[in-house]
Parts: structure tokens; C-alpha cells; sequence
């Protein structure tokens, strides 16, 4: 064995060595390639580090899309569940029990104030009117004879008395029948659409059975309640939307118009009223709807809620600065944030009007990164929308 190594050790010990020293020599050369010859990262072209432009610190400016700082309106958010009333609506019913002899509306009808819906039978008082009619007219002759007759000193004051008592008795006799006449003819009180018929000519209804409905909804009265504590919130005049299930793309505006005098003790709530209104009928008495009211306008600035950057420590966002040269930079800002609504956010500190705020491309900039403002790249079909996070 001590042999052999006498006879080989010398020349394996230099072809270990010859091989250390290409080890070295390719090493020196891959890091030259990689690096340069002063050690720095050689540039390479950026494979979709950014929006459509160059990638990281050592590319191009990246592609991104901001929005300026502007004025936006805010209010204090109340939101409550209200139910849609009409702003005048009555049941049909009559007065007395009789038999109707003629209806003069359809279901869905709409009609004017006083127009005549319902007719009851009344053979038996139109021919008690018609002699109410006649000793009326008799005893209206028999008193024109006797203040003839009292003016010329023919006839007493006495005789003159009660001529006149028997003409105003035979009077309010007409008047009665045509009272009763009058109850049974149904008329409209207001202008506005009729419900369903609910009766039929000759059926026998009684007082409180109910014939139909009529409604004005050319305007619709919407009731909800507040907390005690809210009260300050709430005055006529406020502005407030309203949205229902039944129209999910639609929001309905309006007013508040009356606030309760009285509080539940109860459940320690006030009930108001607001006003919206309803010219193309859309809205119908019963329906449930949410409400948002629109207390303490306000202009203050804001952005969309998609450039913020929340973290632990606060919100931020990246503007857009002026950089050397005139290029545009990346920088991170620390804002104050106040109430959000409709995907805006309110700025209370920390940006100014016109200040430049970047929304799409947020994750793929760094502070001081140089980019240039364009349109987004449109998105993959499929593809969700990037949300900013924080970082």
C-alpha cells in the first residue's frame, strides 16, 4: 500500500490541484458575467415586473394609473327601515246598508276629486225627495202669500210666524232627503288610483264592508323610527335616500318633513316622516324600504377607497412627485382618514387638491421608483381586480 502512494501520491496531488484551480478560474468568470467587473448587477431587461412598462428599481418606469385630490361631498351615515305610505288613501265603504245600483270605476282606474265611484240603490228615497220637493215648494208659496198679505196689514205677525216656521220645516225635510241621497252616492275625496273592486252592481254591502281603495301616490309618506339619541340628526329639510328590494337599481330621493312631537318610552324612539316623491307611480303604499339619511353636508377632500394602503400604523397611499430631471417618482404618503361612502374615502391630513394618488399598479412600485401615468392595462378575462394592501 505504502507502495503504491510512493508510486501515485505525488501525481494525485497535482491533478487535485489543477483541478482546485479551474474551479476558481470558471467561478471568477460566471461572477464577471453576472455581475460586471466591479461587482454590480449587470442590467437585464424586466419580464413583467411592472404595467406594461419596466419592472423592479433597475428597469424602466412603470406604467401605472392615478387620480388628482378633489372635493367630494360627505354626510353623517343614518340608516333606518321605513315603510312606504301613501300621501292620502281611504277605504271605500258606504254609509248605509243598501244595494248598489251602479260602480263607475275599474280596478287601476285612476280618477279626479268628486267624480261619483259608486251608486246605491235609493228608489225609496228619491220618491220621499221628490215630496220633501213638492211641500217644500207649497210651503215656500203659502209664506210669499202671507208677507204679501202682513206687508198690506191683512194678516197678523202671529199668522206670519208660523207661516214661516211650516216653510222652513218643509225646507230642512227637502234637505234631509237629499242628504240621505247623498249618502248613497260614493264619491272620490281626492285624486288618485283605485284599488281592486272588491264588490259587485247588486250585491247588499253594509257600513264598513269595503268596496275598494283609492290612493294618491303621486307623492309617498315614508315612516321610520331613530333612537332619542339621533334627534339632533334629524330636522325637516334633510335630505335622505331610499332604496326598496322590489327596484334594487334605483335609488329614490326625498326629504324629511315631520319629526313626532312625543318619544316611545317603550322602545325610546321617535318616529319620522319624510316626503319622497312618486310621478311615475313606481312606488306603492306598503312597500319596505332602507333608508339613508343625509345629515351634515360636507365638502372635503377625497379618494377612491382603492388607493389606500392600510397597515397597522395608519393609512398611506403613493403619490406622484416630481423627481430629477423632471421625471415622476413614487412616494409614500401618511393621510388621516375620515368617513368612507360610495368608494370614496375622506382625507383629513396628509394630501392636498390636485395631488396625484396612484390606483392601479400599487403593488408593483416602491418608494422613489420612477413611473409614468397612462391607462390600465385592460384585464385578463376572468381576472379579479388587484386590490392595494399593505405593505
Amino acid at each position: 500500500m505504502m507502495g503504491l502512494f510512493k508510486r501515485f501520491g505525488f501525481a494525485a496531488v497535482v491533478v487535485a490541484g489543477l483541478a482546485l484551480m479551474l474551479v476558481v478560474v470558471v467561478g471568477k468568470a460566471t461572477t464577471d458575467a453576472v455581475f460586471g467587473g466591479d461587482g454590480a448587477a449587470a442590467s437585464a431587461p424586466a419580464h413583467g415586473g411592472g404595467r406594461g412598462g419596466g419592472g423592479g428599481r433597475g428597469g424602466g418606469a412603470t406604467n401605472v394609473l392615478a387620480v388628482a385630490v378633489e372635493m367630494h361631498t360627505f354626510t353623517d351615515g343614518l340608516q333606518a327601515i321605513g315603510t312606504a305610505q301613501a300621501r292620502e288613501s281611504i277605504v271605500l265603504t258606504p254609509k248605509v246598508a243598501d244595494t248598489i245600483r251602479r260602480l263607475r270605476f275599474e280596478s287601476g282606474d285612476r280618477v279626479r276629486a268628486g267624480q261619483v265611484l259608486v251608486e246605491m240603490s235609493s228608489v225609496e228615497q228619491a220618491a220621499d225627495m221628490a215630496e220633501a220637493r213638492a211641500s217644500n215648494q207649497a210651503a215656500q208659496e203659502d209664506l210669499r202669500r202671507a208677507q204679501e198679505l202682513f206687508n198690506r196689514g191683512f194678516a197678523s205677525q202671529a199668522r206670519l210666524d208660523t207661516v214661516q216656521a211650516a216653510a222652513d220645516a218643509a225646507e230642512a225635510r227637502l234637505n234631509a232627503g237629499g242628504s240621505r241621497i247623498a249618502d248613497r252616492t260614493i264619491r272620490a275625496p281626492f285624486a288618485g288610483v283605485v284599488g281592486l273592486r272588491l264588490a259587485s252592481p247588486g250585491q247588499y254591502v253594509r257600513p264598513g264592508d269595503q268596496i275598494g281603495t283609492l290612493d294618491d301616490t303621486s307623492e309617498i309618506k315614508l315612516d321610520f323610527t331613530v333612537t332619542e339619541t339621533q334627534i339632533s340628526r334629524i330636522t325637516p329639510g334633510v335630505e335622505l335616500a331610499a332604496r326598496t328590494t322590489a327596484y334594487p337599481d334605483r335609488t329614490f330621493t326625498g326629504t324629511i318633513a315631520n319629526v313626532d312631537s312625543r318619544i316611545d318610552p317603550a322602545t325610546r324612539t321617535v318616529r319620522v316622516r319624510a316626503i319622497l316623491p312618486n310621478t311615475d307611480g313606481t312606488l306603492r303604499p306598503g312597500m319596505l324600504m332602507t333608508v339613508d339619511v343625509r345629515s351634515n353636508p360636507r365638502e372635503a377632500l377625497a379618494i377612491p377607497e382603492i388607493a389606500i394602503l392600510d397597515q397597522i400604523d395608519g393609512a398611506s397611499v403613493y403619490r406622484v412627485a416630481a423627481g430629477e430631471g423632471g421625471a415622476q417618482v413614487v412616494e409614500l404618503a401618511r393621510i388621516r382618514i375620515g368617513q368612507r361612502a360610495g368608494g370614496m374615502a375622506e382625507v383629513l391630513e396628509g394630501l392636498n387638491a390636485g395631488d396625484q394618488v396612484i390606483t392601479e399598479g400599487v403593488q408593483s412600485v416602491r418608494p422613489g421608483q420612477p413611473v409614468q401615468l397612462g391607462q390600465a392595462p385592460p384585464a385578463a378575462e376572468g381576472a379579479l381586480p388587484l386590490r392595494p394592501r399593505g405593505r
